[in-house]
């Protein structure tokens, strides 16, 4: 049985953003955080993600379109690995799949203007927790562009595949495409993920981590000739 596209779905319960500019200016900012965590195939992390419209079938939650884009930060590795490797269901990863990405940590020096998406003041704008879960991106992405428009530098929300509820990402708005610098205010290190780190944290959340197997077996026929 195959998933349901996002056409199938059934309609989200997630209200448009308001037109109201300074009810989105009144939004909660997110906290200061000393360090974000992204994690990539690429040794340059600073990909700001776009669509060329809001109800594009491919790509993230919160992207814009150009000239905008928007890079996604998670707050800690755990959310990071979340983000990055437990998106759609998955019980086991590939030890190899480790070994391909960077871990980029991102220390905040100054942080940008982000608006809280899990604070509880933001339900009195019709947000509830489908702006972290729905498969529904044209209504996420109308609320990404109406924050940027009010000012916001990006927006701080919950990560989907995490069942407890606790890891946050940040999605940070900038010009769409590769950056070769980090946004001012952040100073990035990149370095090969910790692959023994990697694989705790999986393992903690019941995720294995296997080798791709270098010999399968094969059986031997069955002794009387038929065939199975």
């Amino acid at each position: 049985m195959t998933e349901p596209t996002r056409t199938q779905l059934a309609a989200t319960g997630l209200a448009d953003p308001p037109d109201d500019r300074p009810a989105l200016t009144g939004l909660p900012a997110a906290g200061h955080i000393d360090r974000l965590h992204r994690l990539s195939e690429y040794a340059r992390p600073w990909w700001f993600a776009h669509v060329d419209a809001v109800d594009d079938p491919h790509g993230g939650r919160f992207d814009l379109t150009p000239p905008q884009g928007t890079c996604y930060l998670a707050e800690t590795l755990d959310g990071a690995l979340v983000e990055k490797l437990l998106r759609a269901r998955s019980k086991v990863v590939v030890a190899e799949r480790l070994a391909e990405l960077f871990h980029a940590q991102i220390e905040v020096r100054a942080a940008p203007a982000i608006a809280d998406l899990t604070a509880a003041r933001a339900t009195a704008l019709g947000l509830n927790a489908e702006i972290h879960t729905t498969l529904d991106y044209r209504v996420t992405r109308r609320w990404a562009r109406a924050l940027r428009r009010a000012g916001w530098r990006g927006l701080r929300y919950l990560l989907r595949g995490d069942l407890t509820g606790t890891q946050a990402g940040r999605a940070l708005f900038g010009g769409a495409g590769l950056h070769r610098r980090a946004p001012a205010g952040l100073t990035t290190t990149v370095a090969p993920l910790d692959r023994h780190r990697a694989e705790q944290l999986l393992h903690a959340r019941g995720v294995q981590v296997r080798p791709i197997p270098a010999h399968v077996p094969i059986a031997p026929p069955p002794e009387d000739g038929r065939h199975e």
